[in-house]
Parts: C-alpha cells; sequence; structure tokens
C-alpha cells in the first residue's frame, strides 16, 4: 500500500496537460448576452496554455461534447454547443480567456444570474470551481 502512495507522478509536459488541470483566476458578471466568466492565468500558467485550453473547449463542444462546471464535485452548470443545453462561447482577450454561457429556453437569464451569485459566493469562501468536458478536468477556477 505504501508504495502505491509513494510512485511519483510522471512530469511530462503531455502527461501534465491530461492529467492535472490548469489553475486560474475567475470573476464572473451578468451581461445582456448571458453569464461571462473571465479566467486569468495564476502564476504557473502561461497565456499559450490558455489559448490552447480555450481551443480545446470550443473544439469539444463543437463536436457535441457537454462542458460542466462543478464546485465540489457538484455539477453548477452545463453547457455545450447542443441546442437543449445553454451554449457557452470561448474566446481569448488580453487579460485571459473570457466564456460566456448563452441562456436559452432551457436555462432563462433568471437562472444565469442566481447560477451567478451562487458560483461568486462559493469562490468568495475559498471553494474553487472546475471546468469539465467529459469526465476530465480542464481548469480549477478561483476567485
Amino acid at each position: 500500500m505504501k508504495a502505491m502512495m509513494t510512485m511519483p507522478m510522471t512530469d511530462t509536459p503531455a502527461m501534465g496537460m491530461m492529467m492535472s488541470p490548469m489553475m486560474c483566476h475567475m470573476s464572473t458578471e451578468m451581461t445582456d448576452e448571458g453569464l461571462s466568466c473571465t479566467m486569468t492565468p495564476t502564476d504557473g500558467m502561461s497565456m499559450g496554455m490558455m489559448r490552447d485550453c480555450c481551443d480545446m473547449l470550443n473544439n469539444m463542444m463543437a463536436k457535441g461534447m457537454p462542458c460542466m462546471m462543478t464546485c465540489n464535485g457538484m455539477p453548477m452548470m452545463m453547457v455545450c454547443g447542443m441546442p437543449m443545453m445553454p451554449k457557452m462561447n470561448c474566446e481569448m482577450t488580453a487579460e485571459g480567456m473570457r466564456c460566456t454561457m448563452m441562456g436559452g429556453d432551457m436555462m432563462p437569464m433568471e437562472m444565469m444570474s442566481l447560477c451567478n451569485d451562487m458560483m461568486t459566493r462559493m469562490m468568495a469562501c475559498g471553494m474553487p470551481m472546475t471546468m469539465m468536458c467529459g469526465s476530465a478536468p480542464l481548469m480549477v477556477c478561483m476567485h
């Protein structure tokens, strides 16, 4: 049992990208379009890594794979490029990556606003939000 716990983690860049999620700061706000989350890199993360993540998220959603925002393993919001779920658009800005979740028939603006308030409060208490795609955690976002 002890041998299992002391096994070294491989730290090759490819394994690191697949195994461990990126850490970033996130601020959320409601806009006319929906819930806008701005992720900015933390010390150990570059804008290039964030751009790669942004491209990967957009590609995965374009193929119909849903992305989910979780807090302590509890799903907060699920977004996708599909019509039955809120759509999410990811783009790079000067500060970092901006993800806009756009409501629809299934998720009215009031519900988006409630989710925004809850996520903001939880992050203010030090609870990180995790951006999942399929079952893989892509980013861990803190206030």
